[in-house]
């Protein structure tokens, strides 16, 4: 697939969603470059600010506590170095939004705040009018980014089909890949590469500690899922099978167009259920699911550990 095509079109709009400022320069900094160069608009929206980044703050700034008035700080220095990326880019024409949702609370956005996030987004979508969306893949162990496709997934079914944009989806975490029948990638000139390097290394705060892992997405090719992806479970049998002594430290979570559940583990009522994949079962639900769904496996212990374990799974049926 050619992804200059999309690019070229008459109205050609460009949305790139970042749940963190440096998500842009990582996954998308040649795409940028690429809309304007073909004059397409570009819109680049961050929905946090990457505030609750506690430990590169720490050692930067040489302190053990980290409350609220540090952490607004560390998101204005985001915030200022997203723009200073952009302009590495050549990309200040760019229209920037803020959300400025809790860095680390997109699922609780998301499984709390339903119906409003959703109209909300699909309010953005539709003002917006983009053609080419970039977004997380739904395999993403960041729970902001698997958090944020789930929530766009909803936002565009709730669109006559004729307004959804052509999506592209990237990982920037973990180990899971994009499946083969959706890898498309985009070839970046030498003068692209060099731009997106030095936006990525714009981002002072995360490259200080994350220089290599990062430098890597400076890429000859930046690499995308073409749509929203095929990889989905149908019934009410979950992938998962938790040993009985592990499942006191488990919930889930459980979303559809209708709002979200938070679900004990082996909580035994009568009513619609999950089940494990042995068919024993998992959870009582409050209501039954309609499809698409989508459900989380996560720990209730706490920890360190940023990333997902298990992540969103989608249901279609």
């Amino acid at each position: 697939m050619n992804l200059d095509q999309p690019l070229r079109e008459p109205g050609a709009t460009l949305l790139v969603v970042a749940p963190h400022p440096d998500d842009e320069s990582l996954a998308a900094g040649g795409m940028i470059q690429r809309a304007l160069e073909h004059g397409a608009r570009a819109h680049v929206l961050f929905v946090t600010d990457g505030d609750n980044n506690p430990w590169p703050q720490r050692i930067l700034e040489r302190r053990i506590r980290v409350g609220p008035r540090q952490r607004q700080g560390w998101g204005a220095r985001r915030r200022d170095e997203s723009l200073s990326a952009l302009k590495e880019l050549g990309a200040e024409s760019a229209q920037v939004r803020r959300l400025g949702w809790p860095d680390g609370g997109v699922t609780h956005r998301l499984v709390d705040e339903t119906a409003t996030v959703v109209a909300q987004w699909r309010a953005l979508i539709e003002e917006i009018r983009p053609t080419l969306m970039i977004l997380p893949d739904l395999a993403d162990a960041h729970p902001d980014h698997s958090a944020l496709h789930v929530l766009l997934e909803l936002a565009m079914d709730a669109l006559p089909a004729e307004r959804r944009p052509q999506v592209f989806c990237y990982l920037l975490h973990g180990h899971a890949g994009i499946d083969e029948a959706r890898r498309v990638s985009l070839a970046l000139t030498p003068a692209e590469c060099a731009r997106k390097r030095a936006a990525i290394l714009a981002h002072r705060s995360q490259v200080a500690l994350s220089r290599g892992r990062l430098l890597r997405f400076a890429d000859v090719q930046e690499r995308f899922g073409a749509g929203l992806g095929e990889t989905s479970a149908t019934g009410s049998v979950l992938p998962w099978q938790v040993p009985r002594w592990a499942r006191a430290g488990m919930a889930l979570f459980a979303v559809d167009c209708g709002g979200g559940q938070r679900l004990e583990c082996d909580a035994a009522h009568e009513g619609p259920r999950l089940f494990w994949r042995d068919g024993s079962p998992a959870a009582q639900l409050a209501r039954p699911l309609l499809a698409p769904y989508y459900v989380k496996l996560y720990s209730t212990l706490p920890s360190p550990w940023v990333f997902d374990r298990w992540g969103w799974k989608r249901f279609r049926a």
